[in-house]
């Protein structure tokens, strides 16, 4: 209790932010940034609007800190169950702008078609994110790896998993750095988060591609079987332990979880930092099929 500080998100909305170098200070001391495009619209030039919002987009992800975009977007069905097509292509240039996030408010929250307006939203991301030019613009602008083991790792991950078409990259993370890395970099598949704390869960499933997963268990995720995994109601405490092969089996069990995997000999890229229960210590990368790392070929080990 007490060993977790609250995230602070700063909301974007004053045309000082932009002098000099105060965008950037104020996406390294914050945990997320909000492009409040309403508010800004109020104290900026309207024509200024979508170029800022580009702006913040690429500072937020330059530092591998993750970005929301919010406000008017699919303004119009607050009281129509439809939006206009420019809302519509409003929030596909948010996605294209390579956004962690996007945000409905009063068409959720105070409109008369909360749920179209959900659903709407997500028909509109799930048609960019399917399109190819969206890959192809977000492999034009990856931002350079930092110069540490940890940027070395989840860059080699992502270059393993583009080679063998891996369903998803595996991260064991303690508060989240090694998964902000991963996400930072766009890769082309989902990055499966796994971290025994709920507040890191939390915190990562705003970033973009991230799909956290908060097993039971303590630290090591390892010498419980595949029902007490996930068995929130009933909690495992579990001793340290370097047995790398059952931290793999738990990818595989987490990643079938989540409907990430369902082929035997789907393939997933983890990384993992030895010790276990280091802080930003990811230094081991493992490719391990869906059927768990003693399998391989449709052939399973028995020891």
């Amino acid at each position: 209790e007490g060993s977790f500080k609250p995230a602070i998100m700063a909301k974007i909305e004053k045309p000082s932010c932009f002098i000099g170098d105060s965008l950037e200070n104020i996406v390294k001391l914050c945990d997320g940034i909000m492009v409040a495009r309403g508010d800004l619209g109020v104290e900026c030039a309207p024509e200024d609007v979508p170029l800022l919002q580009k702006q913040i987009i690429d500072t937020c992800r330059d530092q591998g800190k993750p970005v929301v975009v919010a406000t008017q977007m699919l303004e119009s069905m607050i009281s129509s169950p439809t939006p206009t097509r420019a809302e519509a292509s409003d929030v596909a240039t948010a996605i294209y702008d390579g956004a962690d996030a996007i945000m409905l408010s009063a068409e959720s929250a105070a409109g008369k078609y909360p749920e179209e307006s959900v659903a709407m939203q997500q028909r509109i991301i799930n048609r960019v994110e399917g399109d190819n030019h969206y890959r192809n613009v977000l492999s034009q602008s990856v931002p350079a790896p930092d110069n540490t083991p940890a940027d070395a790792i989840i860059t080699a991950a992502k270059q393993i998993s583009d080679t063998i078409s891996a369903k998803s990259i595996v991260c064991f993370s303690l508060r989240g750095s090694t998964v902000l890395r991963a996400a930072k970099g766009r890769p082309g598949v989902p990055i499966l988060a796994i971290s025994p704390f709920k507040e890191t869960a939390r915190q990562l499933a705003m970033s973009w591609g991230v799909y956290p997963e908060l097993p039971n268990t303590g630290t090591y995720f390892s010498n419980i079987d595949e029902v007490e995994m996930f068995d929130y109601e009933n909690p495992v405490v579990e001793e340290a332990t370097d047995d790398f092969d059952f931290v793999l089996r738990n990818a595989c069990r987490a990643a079938l979880k989540k409907g990430l995997v369902n082929d035997p000999n789907d393939l997933l890229v983890v990384t993992a930092g030895i010790p276990f229960g280091t802080p930003g210590a990811a230094n081991v990368i493992r490719v391990v099929p869906a059927a768990g790392p003693s399998c391989w070929d449709g052939v399973c080990r028995v020891d």
